[in-house]
């Protein structure tokens, strides 16, 4: 069984600033998580706040929106918090997703972001390539082993050994000279070795 498969990683990031102010208070917990492929959407609507249906809005920036989902009827309670999840089945793949609720009658929520990348027949994808200021090189590494990541030049030569025990390590134009380099991936506690190509201009 290879170390690194052909797996789907997620990076999540909530950004905080809300839509409308007044709605940080009711909605709570709004999170976007990736799974398989899917993202999954969670979030609270406090006691004491009532709504008429909920629409879920997917978005490819923080300004262009569609709506993909809707719960009809009366949300929220007088009496408790409620809690709701809906699944994206189809999200944006190797792109950023950003997702709002429109509570009916109230106004809509703060903003959710997360970016689902495919690797594809890859074990690892690097974005952007080539590397002009940053790049994140992103793998699978989910039960957290130290992974030890070792850069050459295109003669062989050794350049430089990175050891995260993350999914993702970011790449700085400033830490390489402009060329081809190669590098390996590989755990300390595996034999398998990925190795890759990294353009640098």
């Amino acid at each position: 069984m290879k170390l690194f498969s052909a797996v789907l990683i997620f990076l999540l990031i909530v950004q905080a600033s809300p839509v409308f102010a007044q709605n940080e208070d009711i909605v709570l917990n709004f999170s976007a998580t990736e799974f398989n492929g899917k993202v999954l959407l969670s979030w609270s609507i406090t006691q004491g706040n009532t709504c008429n249906g909920i629409s879920i809005f997917r978005g490819s920036d923080t300004t262009s929106f569609v709506q993909i989902a809707s719960i009809d009827g009366i949300c929220g309670s007088t009496a408790e918090t409620i809690k709701y999840q809906f699944t994206d089945l189809q999200p944006a793949v190797n792109a950023s997703n950003y997702y709002r609720l429109s509570l009916g009658g109230i106004g809509y929520s703060y903003l959710v972001k997360v970016e689902v990348f495919d690797a594809g027949e890859q074990a690892y994808l690097l974005q952007p390539n080539p590397l002009m200021d940053e790049s994140q090189l992103i793998f699978d590494n989910e039960n957290q082993e130290r992974i030890a990541i070792t850069f050459f030049d295109q003669s062989g030569k050794f350049i430089r050994t990175l050891h995260t025990t993350e999914q993702m390590v970011t790449l700085r134009r400033a830490d390489f000279g402009e060329g081809v380099y190669f590098f390996q991936l590989k755990s300390e506690t595996k034999e398998t070795t990925i190795e890759g190509k990294l353009l640098v201009i």
